[in-house]
C-alpha cells in the first residue's frame, strides 16, 4: 500500500461510496477542501484508491492551541476495510503535520471509532454528543508531545 497525495474530487469520491451513498453533495463537500492549505491522502492499492484521509488547517474546538488541523471524512471501501488503511493515513497525516509544526490534530469520530482514535494516540474530550445524519460522536484530539 502506498500513501499519497491526492485531489479533493478523488477524495470526495470515496466519501461519497462509504460515508454518504445516499446523501446531497453538501454532506461530502467540506468548507476549505479545494483551497491550498487542505491536505487530502489517499492509500492505494496499486492504481486502485481505496482510502483518503483530509485535514484541513481550522483551530480545536476546546481553544487550547492554534496550530491545529482538523481530519475530516476518513474513509476506506469496503474491501479493504479491517487492512490497515485507515491507520496508515491517519499515520501519513499526523507526519505530515508534524512537519510543518502542526502541534494539534483533532476530529469529530464516531462513537464505534473510539478505540480506533485512541490506538492512535487520540483521547475523547468531553461527553458524547450527536451529529445530525451521523449519529453519536466524540471530540478527539492528539497534542504533539
Amino acid at each position: 500500500m502506498e500513501i499519497r497525495s491526492i485531489s479533493f474530487l478523488q477524495a470526495r469520491s470515496i466519501r461519497r461510496e462509504v460515508l454518504r451513498p445516499c446523501g446531497p453533495e453538501s454532506e461530502i463537500a467540506y468548507p476549505g477542501d479545494a483551497g491550498e492549505s487542505a491536505r487530502h491522502f489517499g492509500a492505494f492499492d496499486g492504481d486502485r484508491l481505496t482510502g483518503v484521509a483530509t485535514f484541513l488547517p481550522e483551530p480545536c474546538p476546546d481553544g487550547q492551541e492554534t496550530a491545529a488541523w482538523r481530519l475530516r471524512g476518513m474513509a476506506t471501501i469496503r474491501p479493504a476495510q479491517g487492512r490497515g488503511v485507515g491507520g496508515q493515513l491517519l499515520q501519513h497525516g499526523i507526519e505530515r503535520a508534524s512537519a510543518v509544526g502542526v502541534t494539534v490534530i483533532w476530529c469529530y469520530g464516531r462513537t464505534t471509532a473510539r478505540a480506533f482514535y485512541e490506538r492512535h494516540g487520540f483521547r475523547a474530550v468531553g461527553e458524547e454528543f450527536a451529529l445530525p445524519n451521523s449519529g453519536p460522536h466524540y471530540l478527539f484530539v492528539l497534542r504533539a508531545a
